[in-house]
């Protein structure tokens, strides 16, 4: 045991959001280079700085208090290089003297592939890499691993290593991890089918890797994190839930994750061959282009943020703090801006509590470019940190870890400590078989059914059972979704009974463990709770439960529910679209001339010399923008200037340094933005058909190789397809706008926030 560590206090506060605010009264903070904005009543602090650190990434405590961190090496190559070449590492860092500053760093491993989590279980850490979820052990007691094992392999590495992230702990015992992008996985699930798909999903599974399973599915390019509330009700943050073409101002954020569901953006070349329950299940909070990453939902309330979510949005410079309601059988969310810094080379990646309920985040700095464009001609070797946020008035919390509590002989009351950390180590600690009457009698609630939800048997089924109509909604809540997860077949009662509550959540959560369960002789049941006026989550939940009972085209198509089934059931049968596309391959490498990248360099340099000297105007700007002579609006949109074929600028100077800007227009093809690249087809005709995927449908791919024009190409003529890595803007910037011009142009872009 580290000495002392029990002492460790700390704290802070977050908010943000699109077209969001800070509050009144907001504070500044500097740690130079940045100025921090952060709400009233909320004090920041550097709780490691570089040297410690260089690019951390991903963040999880371990029992003791140590802090285990994936730090990039800062390379930024695709994700298949490096897993070739693995270059960055877990860090393990120690806070001695409790005062919330870390004091030591040592390398826990090296040479780990591009990292997309971290987890510690059970002494052991989890770190998902691209293709695998690598199982780290320190077998000898030294704190550095000696042995590395794959715990899951999904088979796919592509360009921006989106394939996986994660993994995460749920108040289930389950490790949850998202899949994103497009390449095809295929594996045996727990139920011993084969899951074949291309489609972004969430899956979860025990912590020894058996159950496997989805969780649900989508359309987006990224699902990035996942936070839990208490009940086990989980949130996904991620990118592209739809696309800023067809929906103006939105992209990325937050949705309710809800088990079944499917989720946007609206791409029926991967989800085509995938039951809907009806349209996609909605987002809950929209944050435009904001690459929304590390998710948390804190337990503690020292903070003032007990049940909210707190976001990472990578590409805003912020921290956003989600403030939720229930709505439905689902929730809304108000946004609100918690933290943010004045300078764009502030990267938040991920949000993590501490025992004393203060708050870590992490800023990997500017290195990461593979799938953010940002300058890469002329850029700085910069290093991020890990900040802490706790309350201006907080005070030192004794004991936060339970270090003095008898963990050998754990006691039942710990499950009612008022420390989260405490209450979720006596969770496992008190699953045993010889507690299940102690916890079945404790007034802890639903702690005390979670640690009952671990044992296996029969008496802990029947534990669980007595309280899914009895008790809080929380209580019912976790009792159903155990139920569920247990499929016990004993609960299908208790759980028809629990469909004519008035709680739209219970209701929705009742729904889906009967389809679980599959009994379907409750199929009359979840029939009569599918009558009526239905919001969009609980329709899903009776709608999927019915087709997962195998019962969908067995209803009547005078139900409300009995089209939507029968359609569910006709895909499920008709298998694989047999006119899917092939995968577009990446654009080949760009070998760049030596002497060709040497005047980009003195350009850059020129104009950036320029730019401090004389500055800009962001009036003259506008103007320049507006001009059509220009071509700025002929492709791109701001407010409500402009044309929806290049990627939106609304949001640009909250998303890109100036100098980033700059060397987007000078040199357009530097740094392609995502889904802005150009692909070049070849049918079977023979013909070359190149463009920006504007459209898809399950048997079409439509091209726009120019704002207005489009060409369709049918999936089953084409041959191949391949990104190009020469943008479809001109390189002729530097030439048609004086330096001055160009000074002016990124001013006004500066303000577009």
């Amino acid at each position: 045991m580290i000495p002392h560590l029990v002492r460790i206090f700390s704290g802070f506060v977050l908010t943000t959001g699109f077209f969001s605010t800070l509050a009144v009264g907001a504070e500044n903070k500097a740690f130079p280079p940045h100025t921090f904005t952060l709400t009233d009543g909320y004090e920041l602090e550097l709780a490691a700085a570089p040297g410690l650190v260089e690019r951390p990434m991903h963040m999880y405590f371990d029992k003791e208090g140590a802090l285990y961190v994936t730090d990039s090496s800062g390379d930024s190559r695709p994700a298949p290089l490096q897993l070739a070449e693995p270059s960055h590492r877990i860090l393990r860092l120690v806070d001695m003297d409790g005062d919330g500053v870390f004091d030591e760093s040592t390398v826990f491993a090296e040479k780990v592939p591009f990292p997309e989590g971290i987890l510690v279980y059970e002494g052991d850490i989890y770190v998902g890499a691209p293709p695998h979820i690598w199982k780290f052990s320190d077998t000898d007691g030294d704190h550095v691993a000696d042995e590395r094992t794959p715990w899951f392999n999904g088979g796919t590495v592509e360009k921006c290593g989106n394939d996986m992230h994660g993994p995460y702990l749920g108040p289930d015992g389950y490790f949850y991890w998202t899949k994103g992008i497009y390449l095809e996985q295929s594996f045996l699930l727990g139920n011993g089918k084969l899951h074949r798909s291309r489609a972004p999903h969430m899956f979860r599974a025990r912590p020894d890797g058996s159950e496997l399973e989805v969780v649900m599915t989508g359309g987006m390019n990224n699902p990035v994190g996942v936070a839990f509330s208490e009940t086990g009700e989980r949130f996904l943050s991620g990118t592209f839930f739809v696309h800023p073409k067809t929906h103006p101002g939105q992209r990325d954020g937050i949705l309710h994750a809800v088990y079944g569901g499917m989720y946007g953006r609206k791409n029926p070349a991967v989800l085509s061959g995938h039951p809907r329950t009806g349209d996609f299940l909605p987002i809950m909070s929209h944050m435009g282009a904001s690459a929304s990453s590390g998710v948390l939902m804190p337990r503690n309330n020292a903070l003032g943020l007990k049940g909210d979510l707190l976001c990472a949005d990578f590409n805003l410079r912020r921290v956003s703090r989600h403030s939720l309601s229930p709505s439905g059988a689902s929730y809304a969310s108000k946004i609100t801006t918690l933290l943010e810094s004045d300078q764009p080379e502030f990267h938040p990646t991920d949000v993590i509590e501490d025992a004393d309920g203060s708050i870590l985040v992490a800023d990997t700095s500017s290195w990461y470019e593979m799938c953010c464009p940002r300058s890469t001609i002329v850029k700085p070797e910069d290093f991020g940190a890990i900040y802490r946020i706790r309350k201006s008035d907080s005070t030192v919390t004794d004991d936060p870890r339970g270090f003095e509590l008898d963990w050998e002989n754990p006691a039942v009351t710990y499950l009612s400590d008022e420390r989260p950390v405490v209450v979720a180590r006596a969770i496992d600690a008190l699953a045993k078989e010889e507690n299940i009457a102690a916890l079945s009698a404790s007034k802890a609630g639903v702690p005390a059914l979670w640690s009952l939800h671990r044992i296996e048997g029969a008496a802990a089924r029947e534990a669980i059972r007595e309280r899914i109509n009895q008790g809080s909604e929380e209580e019912r809540s976790v009792a159903i979704r155990s139920a569920g997860l247990w499929r016990d077949a004993d609960a299908a009662e208790a759980l028809s009974d629990a469909l004519t509550s008035q709680d739209a959540h219970i209701v929705r959560l009742a729904a889906m463990a009967l389809g679980r369960i599959g009994d379907r002789s409750k199929k009359s049941a979840l029939l009569e709770a599918g009558k009526g006026e239905l919001d969009p989550f609980l329709k899903h939940a009776v709608t999927y439960s019915l087709f997962e009972m195998g019962v969908a085209g067995s209803v009547a198509e005078s139900h409300p529910l009995g089209t939507q089934l029968r359609k569910m059931d006709e895909v499920a049968k008709s298998g694989p679209n047999p006119n899917v596309r092939p995968d577009i391959a990446q654009a080949d490498p760009v070998e760049m001339d030596g002497v060709k990248v040497a005047r980009q360099y003195t350009r850059m340099g020129e104009l950036r010399s320029h730019f401090v000297k004389e500055g800009g105007d962001p009036k003259r700007g506008e103007k320049l923008f507006a001009d059509p002579a220009n071509m700025c609006i002929t492709c791109h949109r701001l407010g409500d200037l402009g044309t929806d074929f290049g990627p939106e600028l609304t949001q640009i100077g909250a998303m890109r340094g100036r100098f980033d800007i700059l060397e987007a227009i000078v040199y357009p093809s530097a740094s392609i933005v995502r889904y802005y690249d150009r692909v070049d087809v070849k049918t079977k005709q023979g013909a070359i058909v190149s463009g920006i995927i504007s459209s898809e449908t399950e048997d079409t791919m439509t091209l726009s190789p120019a704002p207005g024009a489009e060409i369709p190409v049918r999936s089953k003529d084409i041959v191949e397809a391949k990104y190009s890595s020469v943008s479809l803007m001109p390189e002729v910037y530097d030439t048609l706008l004086s330096e001055q011009d160009l000074a002016d142009l990124v001013a006004y872009l500066m303000r577009a926030k």
